[in-house]
């Protein structure tokens, strides 16, 4: 009598999700090896500008 062995798989239920996500580190991952700090920094305020501006929106 053999014992069952118990696979545990994740499900994800929507596969474009884990797709943008890995691109995303993917491509971070890239660019911080590529890119200076400085530019990170002027990015950084340049995102933090446009979330501010549709924050204000809403």
């Amino acid at each position: 009598m053999g014992c069952k062995k118990r696979i545990f798989k994740v499900r994800i239920k929507n596969d474009k999700i884990l797709g943008i996500l890995l691109v995303a580190v993917g491509s971070t991952i890239i660019s911080v090896i590529i890119l200076p700090y400085s530019v990170w920094i002027i990015m950084l305020g340049i995102i933090l500008i446009v979330i501010g501006y549709k924050l204000f929106l809403c």
